[in-house]
């Protein structure tokens, strides 16, 4: 696949959303649905990219040295189109700021995912930055950070997401799809939200939610 093939995939997914994806990953009996409380930071934020993955290491204040507290390790090192995933654990401390999301935004990143905390919050959404996060937090990733390591495998509530998974999220929710499954989701996905679309205008055309259904898949 092509870095314009992939990008054109992620531009539709998207579209498509989590919600459409999550049922073609369970349909394939694929792993890969991150249930809240990992939210979006405003409710019109969505994003579809490869992972870029981050682990972090969190401790108490004073437990690591400044500078291991390596937020440019991500943001910097990310490529357009990314989806910068860290795997905090959950822990109630900032992995970021507004100056971050804010750099990241002007880099193309396509969307940020934080297992852990953010802070500065209204600078973040002011941003524009696609940015999901557990927790919004005054409490500094300084000396309590250390970023252990980026594109290893990580965990973002208990699904596993490898570098160069996609990763799909709105106002529902995130979806993690594995690479080598990309185009069995894709096509389902598409072919459920084909099916959608038809049911929606057989719905506003005044049909009953059951014949509409019935027309779709007659369709």
């Amino acid at each position: 696949m092509t870095d314009n093939e992939l990008t054109a995939i992620c531009a539709r997914l998207r579209e498509i959303g989590p919600s459409t994806v999550g049922g073609a990953l369970d349909a394939l009996g694929i792993d890969g649905l991150v249930v809240p409380p990992i939210r979006p930071v405003a409710a019109d934020r969505k994003f579809a990219g490869p992972a870029f993955t981050v682990n972090v290491a969190v401790g108490a204040l004073g437990t690591f040295a400044p500078e291991e507290f390596d937020i440019p390790a991500y943001v910097d090192n990310a490529a357009p189109g990314d989806v910068i995933a860290i795997d905090a654990g959950g822990a109630m401390v900032s992995m970021m700021g507004g100056a971050a999301a804010t750099a990241a935004k002007l880099r193309g990143v396509a969307g940020i995912v934080v297992d852990g905390g953010v802070r500065d919050l209204a600078e973040i959404v002011d941003s524009g930055m696609d940015l999901f996060v557990k927790h919004a937090v005054p409490v500094s990733g300084r000396t309590r950070v250390r970023t252990a390591a980026t594109q290893v495998p990580i965990t973002l509530e208990k699904v596993t997401v490898n570098p160069g998974d996609i990763l799909v999220g709105d106002s529902t929710g995130v979806v993690c799809i594995p690479r080598a499954r990309l185009m069995d989701v894709f096509t389902r996905a598409e072919k459920a939200e084909a099916m959608d679309q038809v049911i929606f205008e057989h719905v506003r055309s005044g049909k009953g939610l059951r014949e509409a259904a019935r027309l779709a898949k007659a369709v």
